[in-house]
């Protein structure tokens, strides 16, 4: 019984996260225009695509893209936590930057951190949140 409920609540999270990330996905899809210079990812976005998107400023798409993207990262990473198999490791309980900032500082840091750029961009993300906000152990 136990179990069953166990599955049932993480089929809700990824439920939940998936419909998080879709929602940032067809924002940006929906205010792309032909005149874009930018296409949304259909699949596998690299880090480096991914920057390249969140830098082009004059591109609404490619924004909306981008914060919808970072943002259903976050989250999904917030809802998967289970503190005894999967304890946190990303905490931004006392960050008081805006989205912009955050992702302002993302691009900066894989710009230090070249190495990241072929991998996927979430896991980028994840991996730049934690080294850049750990949790005191």
């Amino acid at each position: 019984m136990i179990g069953h409920f166990l599955r049932e609540n993480i089929m809700k999270k990824i439920l939940a996260a998936t419909c998080i990330v879709l929602a940032g996905t067809t924002a940006a899809m929906a205010q792309s225009t032909a005149k874009s210079s930018s296409a949304v990812p259909k699949a596998h976005t690299s880090t480096e695509a991914y920057v390249q998107m969140c830098a082009n400023k004059a591109d609404g798409a490619a924004q909306n893209f981008c914060n919808g993207f970072g943002q259903g990262v976050y989250e999904t990473y917030l809802i998967t936590r289970f503190p005894k198999k999967a304890p946190a490791f990303i905490c931004l309980d006392s960050v008081t930057l805006t989205r912009q900032e955050h992702i302002d500082a993302f691009i900066k840091w894989t710009t230090a951190n070249p190495k990241y750029n072929q991998l996927s961009a979430a896991d980028t993300i994840l991996r730049y949140l934690g080294e850049t906000y750990p949790c005191k152990k």
